[in-house]
């Protein structure tokens, strides 16, 4: 650990030398820097350097190993278990960099380090062009596709990881470097799930998609019909195409329009069966839970974009997930899953939720 007076030299010098904003405990907008989605997180961090451009990341890491500091690297700041941040070290905060530049004749994407999906999916969208995403808009791309990354299209264009091209990284001793499959190979393999543990990604590379429509089916059922749906959906997804995706859960319904009111402020189970096509094919593939009695329902085309915003969660609650991964789904599975969900706390914004996998993941 380095003395006071050098820590403060070098803090005095990051300050001057940063071209984006500096924070230390005492500084006015410190507590609102170290604030993060998830509102159990509640770590300190001695220094927190929001960088404006990859040459002030290069500062803030060389100021870190100058001062034998810890480095956490923030971009959206959604890891539910707090990686944006730590107590005592440094945090280098992305959150200024969230260029994204389309190649639409590459049918790739350059997204800086601190994008959030919302800024790649709007920036793609008018080129009908998509890639694997996030359920939440707020989700940083960094972390998220170097985590491996799940969303609606993984089913049909793999995990997020999967189609990472390349990273612009900033390594721990403060050099610039680039992965490929081509450049920096087993760097690059170290990245497919390696989170920030490798350096820095000030930006990454992207594959892209066709995705000229998109179409959804939600559908609110009576939690006593859960096994049914929750089969069903399973059918569905097991005997379709690889461009169905979505979930099944049970939540507390929430007051909104599509809601009957009676059901407000109760337990419901819902099927939220997503299709990278047209609305005449979706509807071909969810005729089986079209067909359970249900509630409420909404069928038709929306842009993806709208969808990645759709079930977005409010920063500022107190976040705890939990989650496993399974081969499968069998009856004896349905039944217990569907049997904790008599145990839910409502109302509440607690969630129980069932994401189905397969198709180009299993075949990554």
């Amino acid at each position: 650990m380095a003395s006071l007076s050098k820590a403060g030299t070098a803090l005095a010098a990051l300050r001057e030398d940063l071209a984006g904003d500096v924070f230390a405990p005492g500084d006015a907008g410190y507590d609102e820097a170290r604030t993060v989605f998830n509102a159990m997180i509640d770590r300190r961090p001695a220094v927190i350097a929001q960088c404006a451009h990859e040459d002030d990341v290069v500062r803030a890491v060389r100021f870190g190993r100058e001062l034998d500091l810890n480095i956490a690297v923030r971009g959206g700041g959604h890891s539910v278990a707090g990686m944006a941040l730590n107590d005592n070290g440094l945090v280098v905060d992305l959150r200024r960099m969230h260029g994204v530049t389309v190649h639409p004749g590459a049918e790739a994407v350059r997204v800086e380090g601190g994008a959030t999906m919302s800024h790649l999916d709007r920036a793609t969208q008018p080129y009908g062009l998509a890639t694997t995403g996030g359920r939440a808009s707020t989700t940083g791309v960094g972390g998220f596709v170097l985590g491996g990354g799940s969303g609606w299209l993984d089913r049909w264009c793999g995990l997020a990881v999967d189609n990472l091209l390349g990273v612009e990284l900033v390594t721990a001793d403060g050099e610039r470097t680039h992965a490929s499959a081509d450049e920096n190979p087993d760097l690059f393999w170290a990245l497919h799930g390696g989170g920030g543990n490798f350096g820095v990604a000030t930006a990454l590379t992207l594959k892209l998609h066709e995705l000229p429509e998109f179409a959804i089916a939600l559908l609110l059922y009576r939690p006593e019909a859960g096994r049914e749906v929750v089969r069903t959906f399973r059918d569905v997804i097991e005997s379709g195409p690889v461009e169905a995706g979505g979930g099944v859960l049970y939540l507390t319904a929430p007051p909104e329009d599509f809601v009957p009111p009676h059901l407000v402020g109760s337990l419901v189970c819902v099927a939220l069966l997503t299709y990278a096509g047209s609305e005449e094919d979706l509807r071909k593939v969810a005729e089986p839970l079209l067909a359970l009695p249900h509630e409420a329902e909404i069928v038709g085309g929306m842009p993806y974009a709208d969808v990645q915003c759709m079930i977005d969660d409010p920063p500022g609650m107190r976040n705890y997930w939990s989650a496993e991964y399974l081969t499968g789904a069998p009856d004896d599975f349905v039944d217990v899953f569907c049997a904790l969900a008599q145990n839910m706390p409502v109302p509440t914004g607690t969630q129980h939720v069932l994401f189905p996998l397969g198709g180009a993941v299993a075949d990554g």
